[in-house]
């Protein structure tokens, strides 16, 4: 995982594959959530997860929480088809803010869109 602090109140979050996906959720939760932790607006570039386990899929839950509580937000960007079904299929997609590409979802963001 890397994150890239795109503003002083943006982080750009560009996620792994299993078995680092797990791993890299974690240690995102953990920075927004856990001691010292600064609370910013999130994009996760979902580009190279190829699937979700349950774990996965309740630690996306949990990080929407976090964000809901410190009203800042969460886009979900890039998702691939195959993962899309999977939010589709578990109405993860009614839940998430989504974005075809980062540079919308930073955008928006700034903007204050969505």
């Amino acid at each position: 995982m890397s994150i890239t602090e795109w503003s002083d109140d943006i982080a750009l979050v560009d996620l792994g594959q299993e078995p680092h996906l797990s791993d890299d959720l974690g240690a995102l939760i953990t920075s927004l959530d856990g001691p010292g932790a600064q609370a910013r607006h999130v994009v996760l570039d979902m580009r190279e997860v190829r699937m979700l386990t349950s774990s996965n899929i309740a630690s996306l839950l949990r990080l929407r929480k976090i964000q809901k509580l410190s009203k800042k937000r969460l886009v979900v960007a890039r998702v691939s088809d195959r993962i899309w079904a999977v939010f589709l299929t578990a109405g993860l997609d009614e839940m998430f803010e989504t974005s075809s590409d980062v540079g919308t979802a930073l955008a928006s963001i700034q903007l204050g869109i969505g």
